[in-house]
């Protein structure tokens, strides 16, 4: 299974979550190149980390459209909990909802 990481620099406990998860392909976008946007979705992901404090609003709302399209399943992830294994994963009760303000 293949899972995408979106934003962020230092993604290694991320990484070394996803590999844990069973995903064996993992691909990294910076989220701060101008082509991000236009990108297209490598093929077969299975799961996507949204790093929320790494990417600009129009690239996190593309993803979570993507995703949606796809049927792929997000964890969204802010700065405090960059370092938690399980909110990477995508594990239950981990990730915060978002909330509107």
């Amino acid at each position: 299974m293949k899972a995408m990481i979106v934003g962020g620099d230092r993604i290694d406990t991320a990484r070394r979550a996803l590999l844990a998860s069973g995903y064996g392909d993992i691909v990294h976008w910076s989220g701060r190149k101008p082509a991000d946007l236009t990108r297209p979705l490598p093929a077969g992901v299975a799961h996507m980390v949204i790093m929320l404090d790494f990417i600009n609003h129009n690239l996190a709302r593309r993803m979570k459209d993507l995703a949606r399209e796809r049927q792929i399943s997000v964890a969204y992830v802010g700065r405090k909990r960059q370092g938690e294994p399980d909110a990477a994963a995508g594990r239950r009760g981990c990730a915060k909802p978002l909330q509107a303000s």
